[in-house]
């Protein structure tokens, strides 16, 4: 296995057209024990088929509510916050923010999806001990993926039942179930009809035993790596006193400008906030939320990368860090969080280039081309809200 943080080399590998293909590594993302989803599947044909039969529903287009599921749930947060953890002169309530930016996510995801929340925000707590076990569960995918001998033995019947189950009352195999319950829901004499996710990929044949195991991937990777992306991308801009300072007044001016909705900011008018989207980015630079290996296999005939062979088969991975921290396109501090780098210094051409390199090199902690990530418009949407409203709360 190679490791890479070549921007050029990561497009080259997931171009629509390239002979690399997805190697060994995706396997470990198998959350469900005995069926692939579409992270975790390696045949190139079925892989296609799923992001073509999937795309519609992650896009929103058939889901008209969205955008007001997130809002729902981001004024939850935000009641849950007003009614337990405002002190006192009396009373100390702290609130780790952390903690509740994944119910936020988790909630939302599982709105979006299958039409029903888990609860995490309305009991302020992890009813499946789900959080915990993924903590435990995701650093072990990390290992498996580089030492894929490992899932052999782990698939073995002896080992079968310390996989999580869909009848577990904790943990993944209970998110599991409450998933297949969701599932079971849309099927059968009196199947319940949403215009959700769910309903969008049943609208383009996926099976019942398909949607179980997509429905638990789209719960795994739509939840933590977003609530990685907006906490870590929060915790830069409270800890840096004149990028809160310069957002909060840019969110000031635009709302006395009438150019932010209330209660909660809409997407499109994020959007058009140039400082919030600077931080967003820089966040995302400093702290990419997804740093598993990704590895692309070399085909069979073989690649010439950086002017040496490579023989087919090897594997080679990125380094996300590396990647968004390279001098040469982010400048000479990528160490430090600075906002104002993604701004333009002026109306040159070079300058726009500068700015252009680093937003397509950013972008790449969202995959690209035909392994690009298909719930990023939801992310996306997720980090525009939920970062704005609790800086300027």
């Amino acid at each position: 296995m190679l490791i890479t943080t070549d921007p050029e080399l990561y497009k080259r590998m997931h171009a629509v057209r390239s002979p690399f293909v997805r190697s060994e590594w995706y396997t470990a993302l198998r959350l469900h024990p005995t069926r692939d989803n579409i992270t975790s599947v390696i045949d190139e044909g079925v892989h296609a088929d799923l992001r073509n039969r999937m795309s519609t529903g992650y896009s929103g287009k058939e889901n008209l509510h969205m955008e007001d599921d997130v809002d729902y749930r981001l004024l939850q947060l935000f009641d849950l916050i007003d009614s337990k953890y405002v002190s006192t002169e009396k009373e100390y309530r702290p609130v780790d923010i952390s903690r509740l930016y994944s119910y936020f996510t988790l909630d939302v995801i599982s709105s979006i999806a299958f039409g029903q929340e888990f609860g995490f925000l309305k009991h302020d707590d992890d009813p499946f001990g789900y959080i915990d076990n993924l903590q435990e569960f995701l650093p072990a995918i990390i290992v498996f993926g580089a030492y894929p001998e490992l899932q052999k033995i782990l698939r073995l019947p002896l080992l079968k039942h310390v996989m999580p189950k869909s009848t577990d009352k904790r943990g993944l195999g209970r998110v599991m179930g409450f998933a297949k319950e969701r599932v079971d829901e849309r099927f059968g004499e009196k199947a319940i009809v949403r215009h959700d996710m769910l309903g969008s990929f049943i609208k383009r044949g996926l099976t019942q035993e398909q949607l179980e195991s997509e429905t638990l991937t789209q719960i795994t990777a739509g939840s933590d790596s977003t609530a990685s992306a907006i906490r870590m991308t929060l915790h830069f801009i409270s800890t840096t006193p004149h990028v809160h300072s310069r957002l909060v007044a840019e969110f000031k001016t635009a709302l006395v400008a009438g150019k932010i909705s209330r209660p909660v900011i809409r997407d499109a008018e994020a959007r058009a906030l140039p400082y919030l989207q600077a931080c967003i980015k820089e966040g995302l630079r400093m702290y990419p939320p997804v740093t598993g290996l990704l590895a692309k296999a070399v085909p069979p005939e073989g690649a010439t990368i950086d002017g040496k062979f490579v023989k087919g088969g090897t594997q080679i991975a990125w380094n996300s860090w590396g990647m968004q921290r390279d001098k040469e396109i982010y400048g000479v501090d990528p160490e430090i969080f600075r906002p104002e780098r993604w701004l333009l210094r002026d109306a040159s051409e070079a300058e726009k280039k500068r700015v252009d390199k680093m937003t397509e090199t950013v972008s790449l902690v969202f995959g690209y081309g035909r392994f690009g990530c298909l719930g990023r418009g939801v992310a996306t949407m997720e980090l525009n809200k939920g970062i704005i409203e609790v800086s300027c709360f």
